[in-house]
């Protein structure tokens, strides 16, 4: 038999037996989720613990066609939440059933991720966490001395403190930049927060500050003219990011040409995972007003369309404990949602940042994916030159504007 046809039986038979249906008086329970391992361990552990149960995952795809999925095809048993604005459409949607546990007056986890598990401003509990990710700074001790970057407590510390180490280059000549950003949004997100400002009241009105978003912006827009600081979307096209959570492995830092790095603590995996740039992660410096910085994270919910609705309670309240927790750990995944739950001491940080975090906000009275788009135009034009501070501004309070009509419920 030609090794062509050969090869394509053999992954024939893969798939097959990746799909075999469950014996007969199992009972399945369908999990919508990504492919990390950590999933499929998660799975495996709970149908060791419960005889006759299997756990199947079903990938999830597009955000958007799996919203649409669950509200009019067929749903899964139990939903993970990646973001905590698609939490709340679900629960918004009347996608999800309540859940017993804690109130939020006895919050065992991360207090941001409250946004991940209650609909909206109400006490109703719809889903559990399980890790909470907020946004440090990473540094390289190689180019940047620890007693230095400890010492950094506002971002004109570190804006000093970068001037007095650049310019800088690798032993390929290559140039060293002062600050990496994961993104336009988080930058201009956390400096706006950290000046006093919000983007919804508690009913979800928008209370956008233009003079603060203005004056976010200009600060941006310095920091981006001076020689060195920050990198340009140019400086990157030519990094790899295959393999990597992200592109991680294709940023600056880890090419050894960022002195500091500004992203989530989910990247500490892949960080560990290389040996070639040495690291470190300390808290992220404040603004004027205060320290607040973006919380990730994610959590689990139960579909009322389940066929097995109390399995899947089970399952989701086992994901959210502290065994399967202390699990994740061998991961290298940080931080556990669950305060209590002991990591290592280099990263100790990450619990002292959790408590300074806050989930995107988030509004039921808006189109949230129409604002996200508007506000990633209104930034990369300021950007680019485009627009102005002032103008800018208008487009970022015309996205709360334009998008203000009400997702239909039915």
């Amino acid at each position: 038999m030609p090794i062509k046809k050969v090869l394509m039986l053999l992954c024939l038979l893969a798939i097959m037996a990746g799909c075999r249906p469950a014996p007969d008086g199992t009972v399945t329970l369908v999990w919508a989720t990504n492919s990390h391992p950590s999933r499929i361990d998660a799975a495996r552990w709970f149908e060791k613990q419960h005889p006759g149960v299997r756990v199947e995952i079903m990938p999830m795809g597009d955000s958007r066609q799996f919203f649409l999925k669950c509200l009019y095809g067929d749903a899964p048993d139990v939903i993970t939440f990646f973001s905590a604005d698609t939490f709340q459409a679900f629960a918004e949607n009347g996608l999800l059933r309540p859940l017993s546990g804690p109130s939020r007056s006895a919050w065992p986890y991360y207090d941001a991720l409250q946004d991940y598990c209650f609909k909206g401003h109400t006490d109703e509990l719809m889903a559990l966490p399980q890790v909470a990710y907020p946004y440090v700074l990473y540094v390289n001790p190689e180019l940047v001395p620890q007693e230095k970057a400890m010492a950094v407590q506002s971002w004109r510390d570190l804006l000093g403190l970068v001037r007095t180490l650049s310019p800088a280059v690798t032993d390929t000549g290559k140039p060293v930049f002062g600050l990496d950003i994961q993104s336009e949004s988080v930058w201009f997100t956390t400096w706006y927060w950290q000046r006093g400002g919000r983007f919804f009241s508690p009913e979800g009105n928008s209370v956008l500050d233009r003079d603060i978003a203005r004056e976010t912006l200009a600060a941006m827009e310095r920091w981006r003219r001076l020689p060195g600081v920050i990198p340009r979307p140019s400086d990157r096209l030519n990094l790899p990011s295959s393999g990597a959570s992200q592109g991680v492995l294709g940023s600056l830092f880890l090419q050894g040409r960022a002195l500091f790095y500004w992203s989530g603590s989910w990247k500490i995996a892949d960080f560990e995972a290389q040996d070639r740039v040495p690291w470190q992660v300390r808290m992220l410096p404040t603004g004027p007003v205060n320290g607040l910085t973006v919380m990730g994270g994610n959590s689990f919910g139960v579909s009322c369309r389940s066929t097995h609705p109390e399995l899947a309670k089970q399952f989701v309240a086992a994901l959210a404990g502290k065994a399967a927790q202390k699990r994740h750990l061998a991961h290298r995944i940080y931080l556990p949602a669950r305060k209590g739950i002991p990591i290592p001491q280099s990263l100790a940080v990450l619990k002292e940042q959790a408590k300074a975090a806050r989930c995107p906000e988030h509004s039921a009275l808006l189109n949230e994916a129409l604002v996200k788009e508007i506000f990633k135009q209104a930034l990369e034009a300021h950007r680019l030159g485009v627009a102005n501070d002032e103008e800018a501004a208008e487009m970022l309070a015309s996205a709360l504007e334009a998008g203000a009509v009400e997702v239909p419920r039915d």
